[in-house]
């Protein structure tokens, strides 16, 4: 395994640092790196400076060049006893030569270097001070430009990293000592990744040291992120201090006398079936799996991340509608093949390699849109699974390839059914004519329907129209478990849109939800901090990117922990929902059992009021 450490750049993304074990602070501190891999910014704009928060993505940041640079070029200035070496290209105006010897290095005057104005060793000690390697010298024709030993990458206050003790640099562009340079870090350089004095003009301010990497703001994430990281539920006093409409207006009423809870040495059954209609159901440990998300957008060591923890804590794992990812499948227990809108998913062969397959009509955040993989996410290996060229833009139909009519559809569930032996075939769609589009799905026969709800993610789409789209589970799953039980379905109704918890889970359930797919509570117990920049593909914790450099950044061993003790922590915490309202078995939990303290969630659904 390679030990060497090195400083890579990501295009328009962070520096990805590797093997490095501790950052030097402005203030003398030393902060240790436990990873073996992090990105530091480079924008200057992450909140969690030093360390990318995914800001570049947002504010559209790109590590160009400019034409106006200063042109890199080394001059020589050969004195009695020592020469003096110059590459004013890469000069980050630091100021320590002009500071300390300004006889030798002269400002507003050419030639601005004078070797014979100060003695030998005073001139070596100031250009050794020089943090770019702009500066260095010859003796009897002797080139020395490497003055440290020990890999250092400074932050410094206000300015760039200094980088020193030969960190090598992988880009493009290559400094003028390989021992020791500077970079940019207020994003503002014309001669990036180098520094070149910008942060002076444009008034950089930093302190320079490591900035607490503390919980997301957003409480259902934080939640998330400490289940992953200890496995292990929070308690707390008082009130809670959620005000925002949602699952959060809904409660558990709970059961004391009238029904008793159940102690908690009793056993709570938390398995699911997909498909219980089908001859081979998929059954999974707990109700709620790993949703849907393209290898395309995400990387392949991200997906296959999410596949080895579905196989550690038994439940399932979605394709996502890029094909299938073959180390995937293989890491997967139980695996659900999306055949997509676009015709490349649609191979019986692989088909026949999953224990269900899922039929994508439509999608929570963009219903009646195809997917869009932009191109700089298009690798040689999935153009290969998607028919396309590398570097080419994915964009799936909005309409479902080969299917125009009830009879189409129908065709394609019953040949799915024949092929595979059986096994569950799905029906996914939005949340909009809910009871419309259930009718006309239930003639095609299928085992398990998921709707898709107002509140789930994507990788790409279009703000204006996932803004103004889709309905709340809260309301579509009340109005899909009525018209299924109307019409005495016993197909498996999947939920997935906006779930992030154990209560989102135990209420979605109560509603009456057979099973819940989670695709962003996924990615963040994983590692996704919620950078929101899936779209550029520079994704700061090698998640939701194709680039070589940023996937280096995930850390499968940590995803995996964190992963099993989310899902765990979590399927627990549905067995305390289960006992105290005194049922054993998680699905027994109903409608009945929550109240709400919103007159409209009352009002338009029969979810009683406070």
């Amino acid at each position: 395994m390679d030990k060497k450490n090195s400083i890579s750049t990501s295009k328009n993304g962070p520096l990805v640092v590797k093997n490095l074990t501790s950052l030097s602070e402005a203030n003398g501190n030393i902060f240790p790196v436990e990873k073996k891999t992090i990105a530091l910014c480079r924008c200057g704009k992450s909140k969690n400076k030093p360390f990318c928060d995914g800001s570049h993505g947002k504010i559209g940041w790109t590590d160009e060049k400019l034409a106006d640079r200063q042109p890199r070029r080394v001059d020589t200035y050969k004195g009695k006893n020592i020469t003096i070496h110059d590459d004013r290209g890469i000069c980050s105006h630091a100021g320590f030569c002009t500071d300390n010897l300004p006889g030798v290095f002269q400002m507003g005057v050419e030639p601005w270097i004078n070797p014979n104005a100060e003695i030998v060793g005073e001139i070596i000690e100031t250009i050794k001070k020089c943090p770019s390697g702009a500066l260095s010298y010859s003796i009897d024709g002797v080139l020395y430009n490497k003055f440290s030993e020990h890999p250092e990458i400074k932050i410094t206050e206000n300015g760039p990293y200094f980088v020193s003790g030969s960190i090598e640099l992988h880009d493009k562009d290559q400094p003028e000592s390989e021992e020791h340079y500077a970079l940019c870090r207020c994003g503002k350089s014309k001669n990036k990744p180098f520094c070149d004095g910008q942060h002076w003009y444009i008034k950089f301010t930093d302190v320079g040291q490591v900035t607490p990497i503390g919980l997301n703001e957003d409480e259902k994430v934080a939640n998330i992120q400490k289940l992953a990281q200890s496995g292990k539920s929070e308690n707390s006093a008082m009130r809670t201090l959620r005000t925002f409409p949602g699952f959060e207006t809904l409660v558990f009423k709970g059961v004391q006398l009238h029904k008793m809870p159940l102690n908690e040495d009793v056993k709570v059954n938390t398995k699911t079936l997909i498909g219980k209609t089908a001859e081979h159901p998929v059954e999974i440990d707990m109700p709620f799996y790993v949703s849907h998300m393209s290898y395309g957008a995400l990387s392949r060591e991200a997906k296959i991340a999410l596949a080895k923890g579905t196989t550690l804590v038994g439940t399932a794992m979605c394709s996502g509608e890029g094909g299938m990812l073959p180390e995937a499948r293989k890491a997967a227990g139980k695996y659900i093949y999306e055949l997509g809108t676009a015709a490349f998913s649609h191979i019986d062969s692989v088909m026949k390699q999953a224990d269900a397959v899922e039929i994508k009509i439509g999608q929570g955040v963009k219903p009646g849109l195809g997917g869009h993989l932009p191109a700089h996410k298009v690798t040689k290996e999935i153009a290969e699974i998607r028919g396309l060229k590398p570097g080419e833009a994915s964009v799936s139909p909005g309409r479902l390839a080969g299917v125009n009519n009830l009879e189409d559809l129908q065709t394609k569930v019953a040949h799915i059914k024949k092929i595979t032996g059986g096994k569950p075939v799905g029906l996914k769609f939005a949340a909009g004519h809910v009871e419309e589009d259930l009718e006309f799905a239930l003639k095609a026969e299928p085992d398990f329907i998921t709707i898709d709800c107002r509140g789930g993610a994507t990788g790409s789409s279009p703000k204006f129209f996932k803004d103004n789209v889709g309905i709340p589970p809260i309301f579509v799953i009340r109005r899909a478990r009525k018209y299924l039980d109307k019409v005495k379905s016993n197909v498996t109704l999947c939920i997935t849109g906006g779930f992030r918890d154990s209560s989102d889970i135990a209420k979605g359930i109560a509603l009456g939800a057979d099973a819940i797919a989670l695709a962003t509570a996924s990615m963040i117990a994983v590692g996704c901090i919620q950078a929101k920049v899936c779209h550029t593909g520079t994704c700061p914790v090698g998640i939701a990117t194709q680039d070589e450099q940023l996937r280096k950044l995930f850390d499968e061993e940590k995803a995996l922990t964190q992963f099993k003790n989310f899902y765990t922590a979590t399927n627990e915490e549905l067995k305390v929902f289960a006992r105290t309202n005194g049922v054993n078995d998680v699905h027994q939990l109903q409608v009945s059992d929550l109240v709400t303290d919103n007159t409209v969630v009352a009002d338009f659904t029969d979810i009683e009021h406070i």
